[in-house]
């Protein structure tokens, strides 16, 4: 392991190069997103503060999204200044090998890795759910619904599955509800329906309530005006689950997966996503490693301008195949820890594998 001054230096470059690239991708995919938003914002007459405000909203995503390529191309531009300069020959002249210097950078990856889970994590869902609220509050006139036209159509809940035909804005109140009823183990045990289901003081109420229940002895049914219903649906999660796009904390996810929040997603979906957020993070580390061929990117002769964009295609490789076998992991079709884990392994065994062998060359 470095220390002292060439560590520091090595890491400060690494800083430098992949901030800079952090910041340009950022505003890059702040202005195209803006070329097609900014004139909805116009028609709302919101002026430059909307402007801003949509911005402010939006970079936390827009940063989570440019991190994997700015790590990447960081990590190219550090390793091909190090060549040019003919810093990296000095280096191995000492007797450092490349190891060494990847430990000595590994804490800047680190400090990325951990602005990525947290900024993801903690700061995107609440910006996101912001701009969600705002963006229909700020709808004109002529282009919103009335309170209660947002269709709903099945989610799960600790009591059953449920299907609602509308719901208001507020998530507070429901209409066309019905209720399938199930055990623990999954088996149907009865169907509650009620027109309307209404939160209030901290609960729900059913409205003209029939229920209908499978019993050893055969069907019991009953009819209530008004009966409560006890469940762990909130109406922020209807909120939520009207806006399926909006991501979710890891916290968010691991309740919906032990039934503490409501989910309408298969449990494939949520185990994935969870996984999935604390697997991005590493994404990031690897990046490193698939840099290793920039190195060898200044030659005699000219030759090795090739190993730039074998460095950048493999870790562009690795983001692509990472957010596929995530979708794959999410629809159900791959085990969500193989979805999540495979491409990690394959792409750190190659960079693994490169760095053994620029190591002896």
């Amino acid at each position: 392991m470095i220390v002292g001054p060439l560590a520091s230096y090595l890491r400060k470059l690494l800083l430098i190069q992949t901030l800079g690239v952090l910041i340009a991708l950022t505003a890059l995919l702040q202005l195209l997103e803006m070329l097609d938003v900014t004139t909805d914002i116009l028609k709302r007459h919101l002026g430059l503060a909307g402007v801003l405000h949509y911005v402010g909203l939006r970079t936390a995503s827009e940063l989570v999204l440019a991190l994997p390529l700015a790590m990447l191309i960081g990590s190219l531009f550090t390793f091909y200044t190090l060549a040019r300069n003919h810093e990296l020959i000095a280096i191995r002249a000492a007797g450092i090998r490349l190891r060494s210097m990847l430990g000595a950078m590994v804490p800047v990856a680190l400090l990325f890795a951990a602005v990525q889970f947290v900024v993801a994590d903690r700061i995107v869902p609440v910006a996101e759910a912001r701009l969600a609220d705002w963006w229909q509050a700020t709808q004109p006139p002529d282009q919103s619904n009335s309170d209660d036209d947002k269709e709903l159509s099945w989610f799960r809940t600790d009591d059953g599955l449920v299907s609602v035909e509308q719901a208001s804005r507020d998530g507070q109140h429901l209409q066309g509800v019905t209720i399938y009823r199930r055990d623990a183990g999954g088996g149907f045990i009865g169907r509650i329906r009620g027109t309307k289901l209404d939160w209030a003081d901290g609960h729900w109420t059913l409205t003209q309530m029939t229920s209908m229940s499978l019993l050893d002895g055969g069907v019991q049914r009953q009819q209530e005006p008004t009966a409560l219903w006890r469940s762990n649906l909130r109406p922020e999660d209807l909120k939520r689950l009207d806006t399926p796009s909006l991501p979710m904390s890891s916290a968010t996810l691991g309740e919906v997966l032990t039934g503490a929040r409501v989910g309408d997603r298969p449990l494939s979906y949520y185990r994935t996503a969870l996984y999935h957020s604390y697997a991005a993070p590493f994404l990031l580390m690897l990046m490193l490693l698939l840099a290793l061929p920039s190195t060898q990117a200044v030659q005699r002769g000219g030759e090795g301008g090739g190993s730039l964009l074998i460095a950048l295609a493999a870790g562009l490789g690795l983001v692509l195949s990472a957010g596929l076998m995530a979708s794959l992991g999410q629809g159900g079709r791959v085990p969500p820890l193989a979805a999540v884990g495979l491409p990690l392994v394959v792409f750190a065994v190659l960079g693994l594998l490169w760095l053994r062998h620029y190591d002896r060359s």
